[in-house]
């Protein structure tokens, strides 16, 4: 089995870099990079497995925060990025080239009751947004599952699991090379409540997302 340990092994090499002036002209007022600063408790880890192929793909996600709307729904968000990488995504001369890592979001739009919400190996209840940068180039993977979280939204730290959860390359740059699709997901995490940092990761993903074009 193929082992990737790193962003850099899901990239073609000699790509030109991407620049930056999408995402440098979007109008986002930041909190700054020191509110992404941390990790929420225990710790973060992903591991990816191609259905097809084999590939694994594993990463850990020291920075860990959430956001909450109400009892059921939250929106959590994690990456292996530094603050310096994740500054350059609103830097107009920044150098993408230099950015390899991962930005994942967990959208849980239902808290299971315990007896009450059925368990199924087709149920969800949440989406997921996994965005992998590697040496500039974008593949952003969407897909859902169940979440089984550790403590209900609102609290200081949530924490969660994924087993298995069915991702696929939804969008991509032209120099971004897929061994993974399909694939799917086990990944588990404790993030802090931090409604700061939070939209500072969408931000940051959402510039990603940007410079990638949907995968037919």
């Amino acid at each position: 089995m193929t082992q990737y340990r790193s962003p850099m092994s899901i990239c073609q090499t000699g790509r030109t870099a991407i620049v930056a002036a999408a995402a440098a002209s979007m109008t986002l007022t930041l909190a700054g990079c020191n509110a992404l600063r941390g990790g929420g408790g225990s710790g973060g880890t992903s591991t990816i497995i191609s259905d097809t192929t084999g590939s694994v793909y594993e990463t850990n996600l020291r920075t860990r925060v959430y956001t909450y709307h109400d009892d059921n729904t939250a929106d959590i968000y994690l990456t292996d990025l530094s603050d310096d990488q994740l500054t350059s995504f609103f830097k107009s001369n920044a150098d993408w080239s230099q950015i390899s890592g991962t930005i994942v979001h967990i959208h849980l739009f239902l808290d299971p009751k315990p007896g009450k919400t059925p368990i199924e190996p087709t149920a969800a209840n949440a989406s997921i947004r996994y965005g992998i940068i590697s040496n500039g180039q974008i593949g952003i993977y969407d897909g859902a599952g169940f979440m089984l979280p550790g403590e209900k939204p609102g609290k200081g730290s949530i924490s969660g699991s994924f087993r298995a959860a069915p991702l696929r390359l939804s969008r991509a740059t032209p120099g971004f090379a897929d061994p993974l699709t399909p694939a799917r997901m086990d990944l588990s995490f404790d993030s802090k409540l931090d409604p700061l940092a939070s939209p500072e990761l969408q931000a940051r993903l959402d510039a990603m997302a940007a410079l990638a074009k949907p995968v037919q």
